[in-house]
């Protein structure tokens, strides 16, 4: 588990693949330059100064309670002769909790809800799975391999961006981090999207959403 005083968050997008780029090195893949000039100023940014608004400390008004769930009484059948059991429809994956309110965000834009895709969902979690495993906290795993190209390697063809984040204990959390910066909100809302994949690692509260077109 990685010590760190407060959460963190990052945000990269990918430009669409062509068929121009396929014979490139690293993949045929391409970012912008001012982004990734941005998306390294604020991980420099982050590591300086824990007090930065883009990774705002949660609050205390709420956000650290748990989802509400509700619970209903199962009747016995008429041979079932031991005591009556209490039983509830199963809680929602906090991972599906992130995409409800995405999607209730995207609704209020005025954008299509994003739905959810196994081949990205995996690739999200393994990507946060990778971080809280070997202690880092970049779109870049340690052997360079970016998140466009995890994308792909999952089977996903066209990927669109990728937010990720550490240290929020729940889906309002993590979403209200994401939505307070510029760049991960811009993410969310981006109407060309249409697919999405999260991914949670427990172990130190790693958060990982992949997006595709």
């Amino acid at each position: 588990m990685s010590n760190f005083d407060g959460p963190e968050i990052s945000d990269q997008a990918a430009v669409a693949l062509s068929a121009a780029d396929a014979d490139n090195s690293d993949g045929g893949l391409s970012r912008p330059g001012d982004q990734m000039d941005s998306d390294r100023s604020q991980s420099d940014d982050q590591d300086s100064d824990d007090g930065d608004d883009s990774s705002s400390e949660p609050s205390a008004s709420g956000d650290d309670t748990d989802p509400p769930s509700s619970s209903e009484s199962s009747e016995p059948t008429s041979s079932d002769t031991s005591a009556p059991t209490t039983s509830g429809p199963p809680q929602e994956r906090i991972e599906d909790q992130v995409v409800d309110i995405a999607n209730a965000e995207r609704a209020d834009a005025g954008c299509k809800p994003l739905l959810v895709d196994q081949k990205l969902a995996q690739a999200a979690q393994e990507h946060s799975s990778d971080m809280a495993d070997r202690d880092y906290f970049d779109h870049t795993t340690p052997e360079g391999l970016t998140f466009a190209e995890r994308i792909v390697n999952s089977g996903y063809p066209t990927p669109g961006a990728e937010n990720i984040a550490r240290g929020q204990q729940n889906a309002e959390q993590v979403m209200k981090s994401w939505m307070e910066s510029d760049g991960h909100r811009a993410n969310i809302l981006n109407c060309d999207l249409t697919s999405i994949g999260v991914g949670l690692d427990e172990d130190g509260m790693y958060w990982t959403q992949d997006f595709g077109y």
